[in-house]
């Protein structure tokens, strides 16, 4: 059970990093019920897994997928 929950964490900061509505990361851990260090650590994890760059941008307060060169 524990597995599908991160599975739909992971799905739904997907679709919130996609659309751009993550927000800072306080709010973005309160939104997936994590502490803030466990949205990074997760991030981290995404970041491996797409093989795609995550950073946070200031003017959408949003974290953002940038293609990597």
């Amino acid at each position: 059970m524990a597995g599908l929950k991160y599975y739909e964490r992971t799905k739904l900061l997907i679709d919130l990093i996609e659309k751009k509505k993550t927000g800072r990361p306080k709010e973005l851990a309160r939104n997936l019920g994590l502490k803030e260090r466990m949205v990074y650590n997760v991030l981290d994890d995404l970041r491996l897994a797409l093989g795609k760059e995550i950073c946070y941008c200031k003017e959408t307060k949003s974290y953002i997928f940038l293609e990597k060169n």
